[in-house]
C-alpha cells in the first residue's frame, strides 16, 4: 500500500466564489475580510468541512497537560531567515500572536476562513493602502528575560514589522533579506500615533496584507531579544498563550511549553502544559498514539488514509479530523539550468503527468488535481483538467522539438526524511514522465542539505509540499516572483512578474480573482514554470481534547480555547 508524507503542515481553505465576493479585500472596524485566501468555486460536495465527533462539549475545564508530536528538535526562533522548517513555526504559534489570527474552534469549519481579532481588538481599512489597527489594552510579554513582562505596545509593532521587513531602523544592519519580506511589499511607512494605535500605509494598494496581518509567520516581537543577543535564534519571549521552559526540555527527547501566567485573555489557556515528544518517523509515532503516550498526532506527518483508517480501527474513541488538504504536493523545476530553461522540456513535463493515478493511488481515491500557484478553489475541477491534461505523444513531440527526441535525463532529488509515503510518490512519479522518455534519475540526500540545496537553486528538479500562509498570493507571488526569496525555481519573467503585482494591488476581489486565474494559467500552460501534482486530505486525531478542530494557517495545536476531558 503506497503511503504519503507531506514536508509541511496540510494547510489550506477554501472559500465560494459568492463569498469571496462578499467578503472583498476591505473592512470595516472588527470585520475584516480575508482579500482572496482561497478563490474560485468550491469542489466537490463534502470536501469543505473537517469533519470530528465530541470535539467540543460542556463546559472548559482548567489544567492537565497534553502530549504532541514533532520530527525534529527546535532549532531556530528567527523564521526571518531562509531555512527554517518545522516544528520551529509550530513553537512561534505557542509563544507569539499577531495583530489579528484566523478564527479556529470546533464551530469553525475547515477553511470558513474569518480574520478576527488578536493583539488588535479593531482595525480600519477604508481602502487597501491604509490599515489602521487599535491595540487591544493590557497586553504584556511574558514575564521572562529579558522582556520581563512588559507592556506590549505600537512600538513593539513598528520594530516588529521593520524587523520582518529589513526596513526603517533595521535596514542599516544589513541583515540578509528577509524569508517573509513579501509580506510588506510596497510598505511605505509605520506610524505609531499613540502607544495602542499604529498605522501602516503602503505606496500602492496592497489587497493580502489583512491576510498577512493574521498569519502566524509574522508575529509581534520583542525588540529586547535582538537588543541583547543580536537576533532572534536562540531566544523566544512573547505575548502568546504557551511559554518556553528550557529547564524541564531536553533536546532530542522532550520540548515544554508552559501556561503563560501573563497571558490577556484572562482564564486561558486552559491547558497548563503542551510536551511536544520528539519522534522522528510516523510509524512510531503512531505506535505511540495507540499506546496513549502521544494525545493528538497529524502534522507534521500528515496521517495517510491508510494510516487514518488503521487508527480509527485502533482507536474507536479517540476523536477524528479528516478536512480538505488546500497546498499540493509541488514540483519544483529550476529554470535556470538546461534542458528545464526550455518551455517545451516543462510543458512535456506537464503532459506526461497522470493525476488521476496520482490522486488514485496516492490519496486512495479522496483528492483532487491542482494547479501551482493556486489553491484548490481559485478555479473549479472541472476547469483543471480543461487546464491541463496527460498526453503522451504530445510529451514525446515537445520534447522532439526542443532536441530530444531520444528522450531527456533529469536529476531529481528526494530526501528520505519525509517519509515512505513521500518516496513513494516520487517513484511513481518517475514511472509516469519515463513513458514519454523523461528520465528522472532519484538521488537522496539528507534532509539539511536538501533543504539548503532547493533553496540555493542546486537541483534541477524536486517535489515538496506547500505551504501557504493565508492568502493565495503567499503561493503565487512568493513562489514565482523574481524578487521573491522563496522563488527557488529561479523564475525571472517580466510579463509575470508585471501579473503578479497587478494581482496585489487589485483591491476588488472579483478583480483580482480574474487576475490571479490569468497568472495560475500563464504559469501552468504557457510557461510550466512550476507543476501541481495533486491534493490530497488531511487527517488529525485526538484523545480527551475537547474545543479544538484543524483550521486553514493554524499551527496552534493545541489552541488557546481547548481543554482536556480525561
Amino acid at each position: 500500500m503506497l503511503k504519503t508524507a507531506r514536508e509541511s503542515s496540510v494547510l489550506g481553505g477554501r472559500i465560494g466564489r459568492r463569498r469571496l465576493l462578499r467578503n472583498g479585500g476591505i473592512a470595516g472596524a472588527g470585520l475584516a475580510a480575508v482579500g482572496l485566501v482561497g478563490c474560485g468555486s468550491s469542489q466537490k460536495a463534502g470536501n469543505g468541512a473537517a469533519t470530528s465527533t465530541g470535539a467540543a462539549a460542556g463546559k472548559p475545564k482548567t489544567g492537565g497537560k497534553i502530549a504532541v508530536n514533532v520530527t525534529t528538535d527546535p532549532f531556530d526562533w528567527d523564521l526571518s531567515y531562509v531555512g527554517k522548517s518545522i516544528p520551529n513555526g509550530d513553537g512561534q504559534a505557542l509563544a507569539y500572536e499577531g495583530l489579528l489570527h484566523f478564527k479556529y474552534g470546533a464551530d469553525v469549519k475547515y477553511g470558513d476562513l474569518q480574520v478576527g481579532p488578536k493583539l488588535a481588538e479593531k482595525w480600519e481599512n477604508p481602502d487597501a493602502q491604509t490599515f489602521t489597527f487599535h491595540l487591544r489594552p493590557g497586553v504584556k510579554f511574558a514575564n521572562l528575560a529579558p522582556v520581563n513582562g512588559r507592556d506590549l505596545t505600537s512600538a513593539d509593532v513598528k520594530w516588529t514589522y521593520e524587523y520582518w521587513s529589513r526596513t526603517g531602523a533595521i535596514a542599516a544592519k544589513n541583515l540578509p533579506l528577509a524569508q517573509f519580506a513579501w509580506f510588506f511589499e510596497g510598505m511605505d511607512s509605520i506610524q505609531t500615533p499613540d502607544a495602542q494605535t499604529v498605522v501602516v500605509k503602503f505606496k500602492t494598494p496592497f489587497a493580502p496584507f489583512l491576510s498577512y496581518a493574521a498569519a502566524e509567520y509574522n508575529p509581534i516581537v520583542a525588540h529586547e531579544i535582538f537588543d541583547q543577543y543580536g537576533n532572534l535564534h536562540d531566544h523566544i519571549v512573547g505575548s502568546g498563550p504557551w511559554q518556553l521552559d528550557p529547564t524541564a526540555s531536553q533536546k532530542g527527547s522532550r520540548w515544554v511549553w508552559k501556561r503563560n501566567q501573563n497571558y490577556w485573555d484572562a482564564g486561558k489557556p486552559y491547558i497548563d502544559e503542551v510536551d511536544w515528544l520528539v519522534i522522528t518517523d510516523a510509524s512510531t509515532a503512531i505506535n505511540a498514539f495507540n499506546t496513549k503516550q502521544l494525545d493528538w498526532i497529524g502534522r507534521p506527518y500528515s496521517v495517510t488514509p491508510q494510516q487514518a483508517i488503521d487508527l480509527k480501527k485502533s482507536n474507536p474513541t479517540a476523536t477524528a479530523y479528516q478536512y480538505p488538504a488546500s497546498v499540493p504536493m509541488h514540483l519544483y523545476i529550476n529554470t535556470r539550468v538546461a534542458p528545464l530553461n526550455d518551455a517545451r522540456v516543462r510543458q512535456a513535463i506537464s503532459f506526461a503527468i497522470d493525476r488521476d493515478e496520482l490522486v488514485k493511488v496516492v490519496d486512495l481515491g479522496q483528492g483532487n488535481w491542482a494547479l501551482a500557484g493556486a489553491l484548490p478553489d481559485t478555479f473549479t475541477q472541472s476547469e483543471i483538467k480543461q487546464i491541463l491534461g496527460t498526453d503522451i505523444q504530445k510529451s514525446k513531440q515537445l520534447l522532439s522539438a526542443a532536441g530530444f527526441a531520444n528522450g531527456v535525463d533529469l536529476e531529481f532529488i528526494v530526501t528520505a526524511a519525509y517519509g515512505e509515503g513521500y518516496l513513494s510518490e516520487a517513484q511513481l512519479l518517475q514511472a509516469q514522465l519515463k513513458k514519454a522518455g523523461i528520465n528522472l534519475s532519484l538521488k537522496s540526500i539528507d534532509k539539511d542539505t536538501y533543504s539548503s540545496n532547493k533553496k540555493a537553486g542546486k537541483y534541477t528538479i524536486t517535489m515538496t509540499g506547500k505551504d501557504v500562509e493565508g492568502d493565495v498570493d503567499s503561493y503565487l507571488f512568493a513562489t514565482f516572483h523574481s524578487a521573491s526569496k522563496d522563488n527557488y525555481a529561479g523564475v525571472k519573467d517580466p510579463k509575470l512578474d508585471a501579473m503578479l503585482e497587478a494581482q496585489r494591488r487589485e483591491a476588488d476581489p472579483a478583480k483580482r480573482l480574474d487576475l490571479v486565474r490569468q497568472a495560475v494559467k500563464y504559469i501552468n500552460v504557457e510557461q510550466a514554470y512550476g507543476l501541481a501534482l495533486e491534493t490530497g486530505t488531511g487527517y488529525e486525531f485526538s484523545r480527551g481534547l475537547k474545543n479544538y478542530a484543524p483550521q486553514f494557517g493554524v499551527r496552534q495545536t493545541p489552541e488557546v480555547d481547548s481543554w482536556l476531558e480525561r
